[in-house]
């Protein structure tokens, strides 16, 4: 048993190995050539974030193919793109996915501004990062950057992460990680758990990332267009008692949403 956890632990620093080269090799190449910055910084970060998410996909491709070619070869592998199951999903499951991800926009932003009446006051720098950055740059690249960090976090690093070990502690971890590269400090951070949950069991659920894809999609163009609009003043204005509604009534459609779908055996390759 405890190989087993050993081995899904070292699944996960593998990749998330991966991803902080990425990072330096952003840092130490690609910053000093088009002067954008820093990774994090700057006016131009979800052009940064999408070049690290490019170079984090390509390099945990290298890492899988050394992996089952040199250092385990005695396992046969699912290949790369079908280990992701890029199932095709209905219609009416397309528009269910987009409502649950409508519902954590809600859960997200009206959590965000109880946070915010609270006074934790590093959320503000959050939003204040994308006041200069022009609507239609940002929600083209939510949706693209959204697309490859669900390719990146569930379609690889998760579903390397639950080889051999129980759903939960791999959607946990993978869970934690998520949360763990969210900007804004730990209060954003401990919002991308239930975030990191609501992915893996709805794509144990669906078996096809493209459900993901549509749920972290839907929520992330909703919500910078909240901050962009004057929704977000709407969301600031609510009561405590209202905010407090929003995310009560969200997390419920999103809890019932996952159990609407019968759970996969954990046998199952997904």
């Amino acid at each position: 048993m405890l190989r087993r956890y050993l081995a899904m632990l070292a699944n996960v620093v593998l990749y998330v190995a991966m991803i902080i080269a990425a990072i330096v090799i952003y840092n130490a190449a690609v910053n000093p050539l088009l002067g954008w910055g820093s990774f994090g910084e700057g006016e131009q970060l979800p052009a940064q974030v999408f070049i690290v998410l490019v170079l984090s996909v390509v390099l945990c491709y290298l890492a899988y193919r050394v992996k089952y070619s040199l250092i385990v070869p005695q396992i046969a592998p699912p290949g790369f793109l079908r280990m992701q199951h890029y199932l095709p999903i209905s219609t009416l499951r397309a528009v269910h996915m987009i409502t649950v991800g409508i519902g954590f926009a809600f859960f997200f932003t009206a959590s965000l501004k109880f946070l915010l009446h609270q006074g934790v006051s590093e959320l503000a720098a959050f939003t204040d990062q994308y006041a200069d950055v022009s609507t239609g740059y940002l929600i083209i690249s939510a949706v693209i950057n959204t697309a490859l960090e669900i390719i990146l976090f569930m379609g690889i690093l998760f579903n390397e992460a639950r080889r051999n070990v129980a759903v939960f502690w791999a959607v946990l971890l993978v869970s934690i990680i998520i949360a763990a590269l969210q900007p804004g400090g730990i209060a954003m951070q401990l919002l991308g758990i239930p975030l990191g949950f609501l992915y893996g069991y709805m794509y144990l659920r669906l078996r096809s990332i493209w459900s993901v894809i549509l749920i972290g999609c839907s929520f992330n163009v909703l919500f910078f267009a909240f901050v962009k609009t004057a929704a977000f003043d709407w969301f600031d204005k609510l009561h405590d008692s209202w905010l407090i509604v929003i995310i009560a009534v969200a997390a419920i459609y999103m809890a019932a949403s996952v159990l609407k779908y019968s759970p996969k055996k954990s046998s199952s390759p997904l």
